[in-house]
């Protein structure tokens, strides 16, 4: 019963990380200059991936890693939605690459919910409009 409460607590740290990424409003210059490297940071800490891991490795990659970070459904939706959130203000080759990983992990997200969710076939269609 222990390790249950730890893997939620886990979970909810997980939870608690992205809202606090996705709370933060992102402007061009402080992206450039220090948000960039935050968000960075902050990947780093929870999945032992940086931004620039996540444009530059391959989707295979970056569902491990994801996996191994024991995430819920949930959790890629939010990952998701971060990947969204920062690929306008990244160049334009890592702008489609973070969409392309946009929509590899909302389908995931879709496949560990094991319930249709018209949220994430919405956001799936926006990630692939960027492409």
């Amino acid at each position: 019963m222990l390790s249950k409460g730890l893997k939620d607590e886990e979970k909810e740290k997980i939870s608690e990380l992205f809202n606090s990424m996705l709370d933060l409003e992102f402007v061009p210059d402080l992206w450039k200059n220090e948000q960039r490297q935050k968000l960075s940071d902050n990947l780093k800490k929870k999945l032992d991936l940086t931004l620039d891991d996540v444009e530059n490795q391959n989707t295979e990659f970056l569902l491990a890693k994801l996996k191994s970070a024991d995430f819920e459904f949930s959790h890629y939706e939010q990952f998701g939605d971060l990947l969204l959130k920062s690929s306008p203000f990244e160049a334009e080759d890592q702008k489609i690459q973070l969409a392309k990983k946009a929509v590899v992990v909302f389908e995931t997200a879709q496949q560990e919910n094991k319930i249709f969710s018209f949220g994430l076939i919405q956001k799936i269609n926006k990630a692939r409009s960027l492409l």
